[in-house]
């Protein structure tokens, strides 16, 4: 039986869309001709430019990348699911060439990172080649360094090399947000203290009328309560009480840290996985909840124990 691992994760970077033409045709065609599957998550220009350059091939499945590429933790569920589809289906490898939607901020750049790292770890078990293409010319130095540090190879010149400067996953995850304080020397907008699992509905309702007095539309608020609830919990049962909950409010955004007193956890991929179909082990199905709801979650010791933060955008 062949040694060669499961999931191959390969960065692709191109300055043009004809020098993405160029090198991912032959990596598609190549995997059309062996019986894999070949699948495209790029901008629409770059699925046109590719599907034109396969000849229109029907074996060729095109993705809605902004469907997939929505939050990172959906997107590591969703090609894991997709993935489990694909083999009930008797495909015995599936080609994908994408390209990660990374946004425009520095908080995004740190998600997307996670998510290339995590990938590393989280879709290890399935034969998944994935080559993921960065434009040089139009992406972000972070966005760029993010490519280099987090595949284990690297496509050059129509080959596969192994890319000196890759990073284990666990080591990126763990590098700290830039950005962890939302709103220094700003006075919250609510602040309680959770001692117990009886002082969480006063909190959910003050955290409602917050939200409500803002007109923040009904289904963020239930998200932003029920993420709320599921960290404080967490950090009720498994931290140090009190549980500090402190919620800033700005233009387009609602941020909040629960803070508790103990030390954490020191799992890198806490919160990311498990997807759909697998048991969550007690404690985490609470963070993996909250990063499926809000647009951005980060954890870090600070000071004053372990934080959790929280934003949401409205």
């Amino acid at each position: 039986m062949s040694a060669e691992p499961q999931y191959i994760h390969e960065a692709l970077f191109f300055s043009s869309s004809a020098g993405l033409v160029e090198a991912a045709t032959p990596f598609l065609r190549e995997g059309l001709a062996a019986g894999e599957d070949a699948v495209l998550v790029c901008t629409d220009a770059h699925n046109q430019a590719l599907t034109e350059a396969l000849g229109d091939d029907p074996r060729v499945t095109v993705l809605p990348r902004p469907e997939v590429y929505g939050r990172a933790v959906s997107a590591v569920a969703f090609y894991r699911d997709f993935m489990r589809s694909r083999l009930r289906g008797g495909t015995e490898r599936v080609r994908l060439v994408n390209e990660v939607d990374f946004g425009s901020s520095s908080a995004a750049w740190d998600e997307w990172r996670r998510f290339e790292a995590l990938c590393n770890h989280a879709l290890a078990p399935f034969p998944l080649w994935s080559l993921c293409a960065y434009d040089s010319a139009a992406l972000s130095d972070p966005v760029l360094v993010t490519g280099e540090l987090t595949h284990p190879y690297v496509r050059t010149r129509g080959a596969q090399t192994a890319n000196p400067v890759y990073v284990d996953p666990a080591e990126l995850m763990r590098l700290p947000a830039t950005d962890l304080e939302p709103a220094p020397d700003v006075v919250p907008a609510l602040s309680a203290s959770v001692s117990d699992p009886h002082d969480l509905q006063p909190l959910h309702q003050r955290l409602r009328d917050l939200l409500h007095d803002e007109r923040v539309a009904g289904e963020v608020v239930e998200d932003l309560v029920l993420s709320v609830h599921e960290v404080a919990t967490n950090g009720v049962r498994h931290g140090e009480t009190p549980v500090e909950v402190n919620v800033w409010l700005s233009t387009g955004r609602v941020v909040c840290t629960i803070t508790d007193r103990g030390r954490g956890f020191d799992d890198p991929f806490a919160g990311y996985r498990p997807g759909s179909g697998e048991i969550v082990p007690e404690g985490r199905f609470g963070l993996w909840l909250a990063r499926r709801l809000c647009d951005d979650l980060v954890t870090a010791q600070t000071p004053d124990g372990f934080t959790v933060r929280l934003v949401r955008r409205h």
